[in-house]
């Protein structure tokens, strides 16, 4: 910490400006209220701006009571801290704009949240916490086996101990004070993730935005282009965060995983103690859906990087072939204007590879189609060897009834996936009906998910003929 790093800290990083701002009361408490304590009409994780705005309209209008403390009206704050760095605003789904936190001012929420005075600080937690850390990070990076094995043997020594005591009906228990402990530590690390994965999806987005920046400005081919997108890619996947991000999203996508930290979650808040001391501003039961939300978002920014590249290569290839074209007609005008020059005796272009000329001789001549010729004979009605009787078999999908279907699993389990779905309750009307379920996934996106880049196998059974058809769908998951 060197004085000119410390000077030039203070002078430009955004958290800095933001504790420093005249405003920093109303923005710092706003924006805290509005996105930490309160989760109507959220966005992707975001607020729509007529909401947002609305709020705001609110918290003026009762602090410009005594005096008129804040002039400006609502939309104009929303744009000078979107400005300054403080939100980030970008168009939604819709024709409206949509706002969400960044990094910085997340990071201004965690030091103020760490000012907070509490009954105790717990060190007991926290210093086992760290000694449990060393010793996975001593144990799993020891070449030595005799010493792992040693290792393992303390213990299993320990495990078993534990279990003659339990059999002997000795139960060790948390006291109050250990319990008030270990759910800090719980809350403030969920916390933290939570936060940091505001800059992890900055990281992304700003690789986005200089690639965008690359495709405007850049005179190199596409080759060079790709070639040197390709390369940051990779380099973002091998960086540790990249790793880590990779390994968190496979380990949330784990059904079994996912099962287990909803049941832990909701053990953990039946606890008396914990009941009694939890954050009302940090709702610990969201945490799966925060933290899956929050993945997702960090996926689509990644997924807007490829569309941006696909864009920019119809965009390219359109350009590139237009000025073909042009300059075969200044060829063909050079040709027309100068009828004295004989062009065939200049020097001509030489290519490396042969040129493979598709000539319009090669083609084969036109044969005439065989007409065929009926006789004139009375045509007579004969018996029909079909029936049109499934034409009339009409039906219809029940879609309130599939969704209690899917409502009856989701009592049980937070999520569930279509082939699990269909095995609990068959498909009774074929194709059309997974098609329905497909329709209740997209109509509710922001609840349940479909997953177009993956594929799953399902099996029907035609309940008449008792032939089983496997149809190809893409992946869903419904949601609680």
């Amino acid at each position: 910490m060197t004085y000119e790093y410390i000077n030039q800290l203070l002078k430009n990083h955004t958290t800095i400006r933001l504790l420093k701002a005249d405003n920093a009361p109303l923005i710092i408490s706003f924006l805290s209220s509005a996105f930490k304590e309160e989760f109507s009409n959220q966005e992707e994780g975001g607020i729509l701006e007529k909401e947002l705005t609305s709020r705001l309209s609110d918290v003026l209008y009762i602090l410009n009571e005594p005096g008129k403390t804040y002039p400006k009206p609502p939309a104009e704050y929303l744009t000078d801290w979107s400005n300054a760095g403080f939100l980030r605003k970008y168009p939604g789904k819709t024709d409206e704009f949509v706002y969400e936190l960044t990094p910085a001012t997340e990071l201004a929420f965690k030091w103020i949240d760490s000012l907070e005075k509490r009954e105790f600080i717990g060190t007991e937690s926290r210093l086992k916490y760290l000694f449990e850390r060393m010793q996975k990070l001593v144990g799993k990076t020891q070449m030595n086996a005799s010493e792992r094995l040693a290792q393992l043997e303390a213990q299993k020594q320990i495990l078993e101990q534990s279990i003659e005591n339990i059999k002997a009906g000795k139960l060790e228990m948390l006291d109050e004070r250990q319990i008030k402990e270990e759910y800090f530590l719980i809350e403030d690390t969920a916390k933290s993730l939570l936060a940091d994965f505001r800059e992890v999806e900055q990281n992304f987005r700003d690789l986005d935005r200089n690639f965008r920046r690359q495709i405007i400005t850049t005179s190199q081919s596409k080759g060079e282009v790709l070639s040197d997108l390709f390369e940051q890619q990779d380099f973002l996947a091998q960086t540790d965060q990249g790793k880590s991000f990779t390994a968190f999203w496979e380990f949330l996508l784990s059904q079994s995983k996912q099962v287990e930290f909803e049941k832990l979650i909701e053990l953990m808040l039946n606890i008396p103690v914990v009941q009694k001391m939890r954050n009302d501003n940090f709702r610990m039961e969201l945490l799966r859906n925060s933290l899956i939300e929050a993945g997702d978002r960090t996926n689509k920014t990644t997924n807007s990087l490829w569309n941006q590249l696909r864009r920019y290569l119809e965009h390219k290839s359109f350009f590139e072939n237009k000025r073909i074209h042009e300059q075969i007609d200044e060829g063909l005008k050079l040709i027309f204007e100068h009828p004295e020059i004989d062009f065939t005796k200049l020097p001509a272009l030489e290519v490396e590879d042969i040129i493979h000329i598709d000539l319009i001789c090669d083609r084969p001549l036109f044969s005439p189609p065989e007409q065929i010729k009926f006789k004139k004979q009375p045509l007579q009605e004969g018996k029909a060897s079909g029936s049109n009787e499934l034409l009339y078999e009409q039906f219809e999908i029940d879609i309130p009834k599939l969704k209690d279907n899917i409502r009856q699993l989701l009592r049980y389990q937070p999520q569930v996936s279509l082939p699990e779905l269909i095995k609990a309750h068959p498909i009774e009307k074929g194709v059309a009906e997974v098609v329905a379920y497909l329709d209740i996934a997209t109509k509710n996106e922001k609840r349940h998910s479909v997953s177009a880049d993956e594929q799953e196998e399902i099996q029907i059974r035609n309940s008449q003929t008792g032939q089983i058809f496997k149809v190809k769908i893409p992946k869903i998951i419904f949601n609680r």
